[in-house]
Formats: C-alpha cells, structure tokens, sequence
C-alpha cells in the first residue's frame, strides 16, 4: 500500500472518531477528514522543525486508530507547537504535525486539522485563540483547564471542546499525550496567545 493511502486510511479512520460527537466542529473536522483530498505536491517548510519518531510517544497498547496512525507515521512533519510563541522550555517538549490546513500535508484554507504530541509530566500553560477547536485525546491521560474551571481527567478516547478565545491549559502526568485536534472559525494562528 502507497504512503498517501495509509494516511488516507488514517484519516478515514479519524473521521469516523469525529462522528460520533455531536457538535457542529466535530461535524466539520469528520467531513474535511473524509474528503477526496489531494496531497501537496510541494511541502511547505515549517518554521520550527523537530526531528522526532511518532513511535517513542506511543503506548504499548494499540487502538485501531494508532495501529493506522503507526502504518503512516513516516509521512508525517513535525513542528514546535505554539506558532513560535511558547517559551523555549516548552516549545522544545510540545509537537505538531499539520495534516489538513494551510501549511498541511494536504492543503486546505477553511479548517486546521492536526496531531499534537506533548511529553510526559509537562504543563502546557493557558492560551487562547480565536479557532474553536476539538480535541481526540488519542493516548495518554492528560489534566485539561478550561477558562479558570478545575482541571479535569481526560483519558483517550475522550473529546475536549475550546470555544473561540476560550483559555486552557493541559498537564500531563507520567505517559506522553498524543491528540488530534482541529479548528474551524479563524485558523491563521495569528490570534495565538499565551
């Protein structure tokens, strides 16, 4: 099986994740997931590059959708999270890889669709911007705050809803977490604030 088909079957696969929540985003993310997408013939470079394996942030057991993630792994390019913002203690230790979207792997200008990779104990410290965003916590466990709310658990297989401008913060505990996310509304990243 080509590349491009392994990862096409990986966001099959996600798609059908995101169906099964019953919000307007996730409506949203599943369709652009299961479209008839072209990959981007020509790679655009990421600012901030990490060389990192997929497979060192994985648990050991696998779910169907990590075993499809596992098959195109290789695809994937990675970035430092935070659109250059972050501080560098944890720019360096949070990941993303831009599937759908402007500067994706498959190019697309209305809605942001992407893996975000952050490693084990690390706060990730409140932000905000002005994309409504969903997360599929894929594995590991990670404490989310919403607004000035008590974090809260959320295993994988769980869905955590950020409206636009909604400040929040993730803490993860010992294992990595490993998230699909997207954003619909305003997703040039620019609004991105910590």
């Amino acid at each position: 099986m080509f590349e491009d088909d392994k990862l096409k079957d990986f966001l099959m696969a996600a798609s059908l994740q995101f169906e099964t929540h019953k919000s307007k985003i996730a409506k949203h993310i599943s369709l652009a997931l299961a479209a008839d997408l072209a990959k981007r013939q020509n790679s655009i470079g990421e600012i901030a590059p990490v060389h990192i394996c997929l497979h060192d942030f994985l648990p050991q057991k696998h779910t169907d959708l990590i075993r499809s993630l596992t098959r195109c792994a290789d695809a994937l390019r990675w970035r430092e999270a935070g659109f250059g913002k972050l501080p560098e203690k944890f720019s360096k230790r949070i990941y993303a890889s831009e599937l759908i979207g402007p500067k994706g792997l498959f190019e697309n200008t209305q809605i942001r669709i992407g893996l975000l990779i952050q490693q084990g104990q690390l706060a990730y410290p409140k932000h905000w911007h002005a994309a409504e965003e969903l997360y599929l916590v894929l594995s590991g466990n990670a404490y989310w705050s919403i607004d000035s709310d008590t974090a809260v658990l959320y295993p994988p297989e769980s869905f955590v809803h950020h409206k636009s401008l909604q400040p929040h913060s993730m803490t993860t505990v010992e294992e990595p977490l490993l998230a699909l996310w997207g954003w619909t509304g305003d997703i040039n990243g620019i609004s991105y604030s910590i």
